[in-house]
């Protein structure tokens, strides 16, 4: 690696972000400085690889706090080849993110602050994914959250926005108090927050009661982070972001935490890890997939799509780790690469559309767009075509891995809900191609003068480019991952036979539907049909049961009390007094 790669991979953009304010004076400065501290992060996390090919791992630490005689605190870098392929994953995706803001972001009122959490975003999560202990990993995964907060709700002038950016900080605050009651346990139990001394702790401890609810907190930590059930909720409203975060979140950041987290405790717990975990990671997974894909059939809001497509995606990780102790790291992460790829895609293509189109995200107004935008066009085929996994996309191999897996531990009910979930993302994401590029421009569309800036094309025919090459990588990362490569890399007749089946049954009634008009689609916003319809175009009323019980209860509670302050302070004070002789009068009678 370059020297001092580790640190300097997180370091480097954390600094930079302090340094924004400098380049103010200038424009051009303050706009491609970021972008070449993007690249250069990236090129440090590169350079990581080569020390990790052949398995092992580098710690560097160093002691932060210690207090003699009572405890020290270390923290430090941990390079193995999950911390390195996150890193890259991180840092690549991001730095074409950051190039494509030059287009999209273009003349922005609030430029330094949107470079500003963009580079502290990046070197928050790189940061999270190369640190050695839980400690570290939880500071940085704190910042994750303030920077997605601050980007949601970038455009605070909107009053979606500013409670978009509030309900992701809160959804996910709900995960975060479990997660740091883990590390709390991890520590009391082992005095130490490092993952080696938790493992080490695993090999002779194992057996105590403490050590099998550690992952149980940790899981409800993730499920926060990485929108799963029944936390999922703050996800699809984070669209209210400009699209470049929303493709940062998605692809290399946010979500993608709590799936590096569950990664991370499956290594550790390897030859140990506890069956009611293993088996609540295959089920929220799968259940999560099925719930947010169905979802994605009725959304009409383009980002709001591929956002319950994430959370579908994330559940296909999520369970491919409960699926299979040791090579459920590698069949997740390789899933996590492809969508990666296809997922950043995918939001950049829709990026241009809504750039070109005034804001507008609904696909209602789009149409007929493949004649005026064809590149974005063809990406974003290259990106439905991943996402659904047809051959030779690189979502064709990961997801099938993961169907394979299914059936060879004899999980027949998982790889059910998982292969009908797969039908249902090709039907609605080539709903999503059908309604924006294809038919007849709506009236919207032609006040627009429709173009595709060059800025932004780039990183759409680089992440095209990947969305094919990438799939051919399973025999060699599952190597680089430490896994016994034999058999991986070859495609099994039967699963072959169940993709093709998907492809048909998800793409045939759509394209009748969407483009035939054989039967309308108005069709199904009527009777039954319409109920279940709206029904999804609420993902089943989940939140809205949220506000009810926890929302406007909670305000109305608020309310009665304001009651109680009439603004007259002899009352107040008399109040106060009265109380406080109450509280002596109970102390008094209970012996105190």
């Amino acid at each position: 690696m370059l020297p001092y790669a580790s640190i300097l991979v997180w370091v480097t953009p954390l600094i930079a972000s302090m340094l924004m304010p400098l380049t103010a004076l200038h424009p051009k400065v303050r706009d491609t400085f970021p972008v070449v501290i993007g690249f250069v992060t990236a090129i440090f996390a590169a350079s990581m690889i080569p020390d990790v090919l052949h398995g092992g791992s580098i710690e560097l630490s160093m002691v932060w706090v210690s207090i003699p005689g009572l405890f020290q605190i270390q923290i430090g870098t941990l390079v193995d080849p999950l911390s390195v392929f996150m890193c890259n994953v991180v840092t690549w995706i991001g730095a074409l993110i950051l190039l494509y803001s030059l287009g999209y972001m273009a003349g922005d009122e609030s430029m330094l602050r949107y470079w500003f959490f963009m580079l502290l975003f990046i070197g928050s999560m790189v940061g999270l994914v190369i640190a050695d202990n839980f400690l570290s990993l939880y500071i940085f995964w704190e910042m994750v959250g303030l920077c997605s907060y601050a980007l949601i709700g970038f455009w605070y002038k909107r009053p979606e926005a500013r409670k978009a950016g509030m309900k992701a900080f809160i959804v996910t605050r709900v995960g975060d108090i479990f997660l740091l009651a883990g590390i709390i346990l991890i520590y009391l139990n082992v005095g130490s927050f490092s993952f080696s001394a938790l493992e080490n702790a695993l090999k002779v401890e194992w057996v105590k009661p403490v050590f099998s609810t550690i992952p149980i907190l940790l899981l409800l930590g993730a499920i926060g982070k990485s929108a799963q059930l029944p936390l999922h909720t703050w996800l699809p409203d984070a669209m209210e972001g400009p699209t470049t975060v929303s493709a940062l979140i998605h692809a290399a950041t946010m979500v993608k935490a709590g799936v590096y987290l569950m990664a991370r405790t499956h290594l550790i717990y390897m030859s140990v890890a506890p069956t009611v975990w293993l088996t609540a990671l295959v089920w929220v997974g799968a259940l999560t997939a099925f719930v947010s894909a169905t979802a994605g059939l009725a959304a009409v809001d383009i980002k709001r799509v591929w956002a319950y497509s994430t959370i579908s995606q994330i559940g296909y990780m999520m369970s491919a780790l409960g699926l299979a102790v040791g090579a459920g790291v590698f069949v997740s992460q390789f899933h996590l690469m492809s969508h990666a790829v296809f997922k950043a895609l995918l939001f950049l293509t829709a990026g241009v559309i809504i750039h070109s189109l005034g804001g507008m995200r609904d696909m209602r107004n789009y149409g007929g767009l493949r004649r005026d935008m064809p590149i974005t066009f063809l990406t974003c085929l290259f990106g439905v075509f991943a996402l659904s996994g047809i051959a030779p996309f690189n979502g064709f191999w990961s997801k099938d891995l993961i169907f394979k897996t299914a059936l060879d531990t004899g999980q027949l009910a998982v790889f059910i809900i998982l292969y009908i979930t797969a039908i249902i993302t090709v039907a609605y994401s080539f709903r999503a191609v059908f309604l924006t590029f294809f038919g007849e421009k709506s009236e919207y569309a032609k006040k627009f003068h429709i173009h595709e800036p060059k800025v932004m094309i780039i990183p759409l025919l680089i992440l095209a480019f990947f969305t094919v090459v990438t799939g051919f990588l399973e025999h060699d990362f599952a190597s680089f991952m430490g896994i016994h490569a034999d058999g991986f890399g070859e495609i099994d007749p039967v699963i072959l036979g169940f993709s093709v089946l998907a492809w048909v049954v998800g793409i045939v009634p759509t394209y009748y539907i969407y483009i035939k008009k054989k039967p309308s689609p108005e069709i199904f916003g009527k009777g039954v049909w319409g109920s279940i319809q709206k029904m999804l175009f609420e993902c089943y009323y989940i939140d809205k049961f949220y506000y009810l019980v926890f929302v406007d209860k909670f305000v109305a509670g608020i309310q009665k009390f304001r009651k109680t302050h009439s603004g007259i302070l002899s009352y107040n004070i008399g109040a106060v007094v009265g109380g406080f002789f109450l509280l002596l009068l109970i102390v008094f009678l209970l012996g105190f």
